[in-house]
């Protein structure tokens, strides 16, 4: 497994309060930012990818307050050598995906700086940023639910998330995300699959994608 980090730099996008509602605004067009600097990859422990391992606790979104800027929290990428997936290639920094091998599913992840979040809390810019991010596909506060991202080690707590997802005929769309206020990051993924069940692909990609945090 490959673990995915990329070094702090100015991001496209910015989250801000307006008003009582939470939203996002995109501060520049097109997405472009700085090319993320690669940082070293090291190799995580395999019993942290299966969901039915017990973990030590969970990182809670009111945990992320004890997070600073200087706190390294990254990928853990469960897809990189596995034969059931392909990458497919990116033209956005800090982005990447893959298809299965049947070419119905597509899973794309993305980790970067958050941005400003106008005084909200890691629970608050987290659903900012899954509807900016969802974009024509979200559909609502009521379809987000609580779960986590599995951790990077077995000794380390599993990592709050929100997350949603539906089907309208044959197409099947999946989004989980969490926003870091304090070390100003932010990891999403989003899975969409045609002709097949998006829930468990994604539960499979959840399971072998993992969230690695050093404070």
């Amino acid at each position: 497994m490959t673990l995915r980090r990329t070094t702090p730099t100015p991001s496209p996008s910015r989250i801000t309060a307006v008003a009582v509602v939470l939203g996002a605004v995109l501060a520049v067009t097109n997405g472009c930012s700085a090319p993320p600097a690669p940082r070293e990859a090291r190799t995580p422990s395999p019993e942290a990818t299966s969901p039915s391992e017990a973990t030590p606790g969970v990182l809670t979104f009111a945990d992320g307050a004890g997070l600073t800027t200087d706190s390294d929290i990254s990928w853990g990428d469960g897809l990189y050598a596995d034969d059931g997936w392909a990458a497919v290639p990116s033209e956005h920094p800090g982005r990447w995906s893959y298809v299965n091998a049947s070419g119905t599913c597509t899973a794309a992840f993305r980790g970067g700086v958050l941005g400003e979040a106008g005084g909200m809390d890691d629970r608050e810019a987290t659903d900012a940023v899954l509807e900016h991010q969802a974009g024509a596909d979200w559909l609502g506060p009521e379809l987000l639910s609580d779960d986590i991202f599995l951790p990077h080690e077995q000794s380390d707590p599993a990592v709050a998330q929100r997350q949603f997802s539906y089907t309208v005929n044959e197409y099947g769309y999946f989004m989980a995300a969490r926003a870091f206020v304090q070390a100003d990051y932010s990891v999403w993924v989003t899975v969409t699959c045609e002709g097949e069940p998006v829930g468990p692909v994604a539960q499979e990609v959840l399971s072998k994608n993992v969230i690695a945090i050093d404070e």
